[in-house]
């Protein structure tokens, strides 16, 4: 939450913003629905656009096809590769306008901005508002339904052509889940494997329970998410720490990222947890945004989960054609070999596709 003009006096914020605002307003407008179902005023013909985190960064170019609309991007989030894949980001944002601060988003000319409403503070909200910038609350990211539901208002926000593209997506993103579900139905509960999805911030541990999109991703493909009944506060996550895992004792550990994976494998005290003791410690994939958080690459996680998990239920499923097939068809992308070998690795792809 940016507070850079919480020290001016109000009116003279406004008249600033106000002076630096040269977004398209215009007599034109339309309404969408916000994801608590309140209606939104916006431009008919949306241009330029301020994401406010990097998953529906993300969405946004998958649904313009790199079509330059994100005019202000979230600070941290934005990888390399993200760049590599949708270069249209250097041409519509060219000052590197951050999404998280006011000032850059009155400067870069948004239309819309859009994102969880945690982002902005009441008052902040209502700064951008005076100025003419309408802010639609994309809240329900929390599971696959409230996902799908946030995916297809990005669409609406975006246009005609992006709604369908939205919806299109959703079918893939359900019809995935759904032919995971499909395959490991009849599995009886003592034949699913105990699974710890795992992730390091700061340095401590943590892995997600069932309020989170993972849990879902961990069932569908067969699995048993060890922490799913552990809700501090009403959280999305637990505190994984080394007395915890050896009590969950998972059969399989997907570590968030290689440093994860390297520090759980180092940990002579996690030796005779069953995943480190049989070697399985995978990665999860990463594209241009990590699978097993709220981005649309997400849409692939149940189908490579189930192979590593499961693999006798998933035998016919080549994940390098699964990815192949995403970045061709929703990014417009041709992805080479090298990257494909690099994603399903855990490492983020490297540059050598061929772009539009």
């Amino acid at each position: 939450m940016n507070g850079k003009f919480l020290s001016i006096g109000f009116a003279a914020a406004l008249a600033l913003l106000a002076g630096l605002s040269g977004n398209a307003g215009g007599a034109e407008t339309r309404e969408v629905a916000d994801s608590h179902g309140r209606m939104v005023r916006i431009p008919v013909n949306v241009t330029r656009v301020a994401p406010t985190i990097p998953a529906f960064a993300q969405m946004t170019e998958m649904l313009t096809r790199g079509g330059g609309k994100i005019v202000a991007l979230p600070t941290g989030g934005i990888s390399s590769y993200f760049r590599h894949v949708f270069p249209d980001l250097e041409r519509s944002n060219p000052r590197n306008y951050a999404s998280d601060s006011l000032e850059d988003i009155i400067a870069s000319g948004a239309q819309v901005v859009f994102g969880p409403r945690i982002r902005f503070s009441d008052e902040q909200r209502n700064m951008l508002r005076a100025t003419g910038i309408p802010v639609v609350d994309i809240d329900n990211i929390q599971d696959v339904k409230g996902l799908s539901q946030s995916f297809l208002i990005i669409g609406r926000i975006l246009g005609e052509e992006e709604s369908a593209r939205a919806e299109e997506f959703v079918r893939y993103y359900q019809g995935n889940m759904a032919e995971a579900a499909r395959r490991t139905a009849a599995l009886p509960p003592s034949a699913r494997p105990k699974v710890m999805l795992l992730s390091s911030t700061g340095g401590a541990l943590s892995t997600p329970n069932r309020n989170d999109v993972s849990n879902e991703y961990i069932t569908a493909a067969g699995g048993v998410n060890v922490a799913a009944d552990h809700l501090p506060a009403g959280g999305m996550s637990a505190i994984a720490d080394t007395e915890s895992i050896i009590g969950w004792n998972p059969d399989y550990i997907i570590a968030t990222n290689r440093p994860t994976r390297d520090d759980i494998l180092a940990d002579a005290a996690l030796a005779s947890v069953a995943a480190i003791k049989n070697g399985r410690v995978a990665i999860c994939p990463s594209g241009i945004f990590l699978w097993s958080v709220r981005s649309g690459e997400g849409a692939m996680m149940p189908l490579w989960l189930g192979t590593i998990i499961n693999p006798e239920l998933f035998a016919d499923i080549d994940m390098r054609d699964v990815v192949r097939n995403f970045f061709r068809d929703f990014y417009q992308y041709e992805v080479s070999d090298e990257e494909i070998k690099n994603i399903l690795a855990g490492g983020t792809g490297r540059s050598g596709g061929r772009g539009r």
